[in-house]
């Protein structure tokens, strides 16, 4: 049934901030092997349809082209002291490839991106249920394209976002809950690293990133006490489709 949970985080507020325990190495493991899959199947795909069509497709190396972007990612949050568990999330937006040289092409992007974690939650030693938190972003990518001799180029880049809306909803083997989080207690930016390979498509791109936040999610309160430290991470798999 769904309920109310704001009284989950009266009683955090009288326990310690790592009964909040976070462990799924195999889970990690298992989203990774997944990830690593699609990013296999991806550059089969582009290189097949080099091979096939005979002639590399690069529109960054020859025209400004605009294009749509979207896609899923899974992201969690890492800090010093623990690293949730990944949740799905997606992104969509715009992105601008504009060529530099032969070799190197700038893309910026605007998105929406909803990321967050999610992790088991435990009271005096029991398992009480899992809290997954979902933060939704407008984020500006900039990304720098350094083609190599293939259909294959390297992705080096970072962003910033800016936080939209925040909310939560937590479940236990009884019942499930959510919730909304004043967004006065997270950071109104947030800001990292990029790096990954994107395939050039005859009409597209298709991109697998890493994204490394360098900047704390919570600033004070409940989502401080959950979230003390933590920042941004994730994988994202995505295509863009430029316009002609």
């Amino acid at each position: 049934t769904n309920t109310d949970v704001s009284f989950l985080f009266e009683i955090l507020d009288q326990n310690p901030r790592n009964t909040f325990a976070i462990c799924n190495s195999s889970i990690y493991i298992l989203n990774m092997r997944r990830i690593l899959l699609l990013a296999f199947a991806a550059i089969t795909f582009g290189v097949n349809a080099q091979e096939n069509l005979g002639y590399f497709s690069i529109y960054s190396i020859h025209d400004p082209h605009f294009g749509i972007t979207f896609g899923p990612q899974v992201t969690s949050f890492h800090n010093d002291t623990y690293d949730s568990e990944f949740q799905f999330g997606f992104f969509i937006g715009g992105s601008l490839s504009l060529p530099l040289s032969k070799r190197i092409g700038l893309e910026p992007q605007l998105l929406y991106s909803r990321k967050g974690g999610k992790g088991d939650y435990y009271i005096n030693n029991y398992y009480d249920g899992t809290i997954r938190f979902k933060l939704q972003y407008i984020e500006t990518p900039l990304l720098l394209n350094i083609h190599t001799r293939s259909v294959v180029d390297i992705v080096l880049g970072g962003y910033v976002g800016f936080l939209l809306d925040s909310n939560f909803d937590y479940s236990t083997p009884y019942y499930y809950g959510y919730g909304e989080l004043d967004n006065d207690q997270f950071e109104k930016v947030d800001f990292g690293l990029i790096g990954g390979i994107g395939i050039n498509l005859p009409h597209g791109k298709i991109v697998f990133k890493y994204n490394h936040g360098l900047s704390d999610v919570a600033k004070e309160g409940n989502a401080y006490l959950f979230l003390e430290g933590a920042k941004n991470h994730g994988f994202s798999f995505s295509y863009i489709g430029y316009l002609r």
